[in-house]
């Protein structure tokens, strides 16, 4: 059998994009597959060849990237347009029987080289592109029409939710598709805790831990998770791990309330084992656009496969895993209800999770994804 070529294009510094990681990683086991990501440098670094387990991944520097003295749309278009013809160039020499498009911004590119070399299409949407928190009206619209002009040309989308499929259905066309969902890569880790954050922060050992794991910026809850460990109501303990615009701000309330701690971010590969040894873990999501409300966020998974019970927003596709698989509890997203739930915890925690999760795991998702590939190559 001929070797298959498979082409990941990213907006993203791939070696740092824990999802395409995954996927490449995941194809590159496969007999008879080559496998190469191209990405954008989130870094000053030249054009980088990294060669490792059976894959390449291609670092791409954009000179647009430097031109801040353009209007946002401008510098959007013209990062836009260098991408695009950069991605292009350096995608022809690689022939790839399939190409892999993460994001709306790699599709033009995508489908020129899926004209010229005639290879099969893959739009990997990791969220709802034209609709998510931080995203302005003209960059929606934008996006919106570049998935609209390039659908013709998709053979198969993936995406994160059952929602956010549905969404594409009825507001852009039927197409052939798979949910691929951002779950760890590794087995879910059934080892004792030790401990690690009552240890390291003085906890009294009769005090349950929350844990918050992800950006710590705007949209995302922690204004009020902060709002109800300062209540002395809460006796728990809160950890927030990860980085971002609010570290600033957590830090100075830590120094004020000794059940409020911060965490530095841990490597994708490290959370699970680190996170275990949470008693819960706190998956609440502000309502701010609907890829959050119709979102599965990675760190769900995280909290899942480490074993512990999460407290997670009443959103409709985290509800149904929740209550499917028994990993915690729901609550709607406003302060009463949060400390509502956490006073409510404190009194009758939930014990780890005891459910099978394999359908969950990373392992079943990449057969899903080498399933589309062969289907798509037949």
């Amino acid at each position: 059998m001929n070797t298959i070529r498979v082409l990941h294009l990213s907006p993203t510094d791939i070696r740092y994009d824990s999802r395409i990681l995954k996927e490449l990683k995941s194809i590159a086991k496969m007999t008879d597959y080559n496998v190469c990501g191209i990405g954008i440098a989130s870094d000053k670094a030249a054009k980088i060849y990294k060669q490792e387990q059976n894959f390449t991944v291609i670092t791409l520097h954009l000179v647009t990237g430097a031109l801040k003295i353009f209007p946002r749309p401008i510098l959007y278009a013209l990062t836009m347009t260098e991408m695009t013809v950069r991605l292009i160039l350096n995608s022809i020499r690689h022939h790839p029987n399939i190409v892999h498009c993460h994001d709306t911004m790699t599709l033009p590119a995508g489908v020129f080289v899926k004209f010229i070399t005639g290879a099969k299409l893959v739009y990997d949407a990791h969220e709802l592109e034209s609709n998510k928190n931080g995203q302005t009206k003209i960059l929606s619209k934008a996006t919106f029409l570049i998935e609209k002009r390039c659908w013709p040309k998709i053979d198969h989308l993936i995406t994160v939710s059952n929602s956010i499929i549905s969404w594409y259905e009825k507001n852009i066309g039927v197409k052939s598709n798979s949910l691929i969902l951002n779950s760890p890569m590794i087995n879910r880790v059934d080892s004792v805790p030790n401990k690690y954050f009552h240890k390291l922060y003085n906890i009294p050992l009769n005090k349950f831990v929350f844990a918050y794991l992800g950006i710590l910026g705007h949209g995302r809850g922690i204004d009020y998770i902060l709002e109800t460990f300062c209540s002395e109501n809460i006796e728990s303990h809160i950890v927030f791990i990860g980085y971002g615009e609010l570290e600033k701000k957590i830090r100075e309330i830590s120094l004020q309330r000794n059940n409020i701690h911060l965490h530095a971010s841990v490597p994708h590969e490290d959370v699970v084992s680190v996170v275990k040894n949470a008693d819960i873990g706190l998956c609440l999501i502000e309502n701010v656009s609907l890829s959050d409300y119709y979102c599965l966020p990675n760190k769900l998974f995280e909290y899942t496969f480490a074993g512990i019970p999460v407290l997670a927003s009443n959103f409709p596709d985290i509800r149904e895993i929740v209550e499917e698989y028994e990993l915690g509890k729901c609550c709607d997203f406003d302060h009463l209800s949060i400390a509502h739930a956490i006073v409510g915890l404190e009194n009758n925690m939930p014990k780890r999770i005891t459910t099978d999760l394999t359908k969950l795991g990373w392992q079943a998702q990449a057969e899903k994804l080498v399933g589309v590939y062969k289907r798509l190559i037949l």
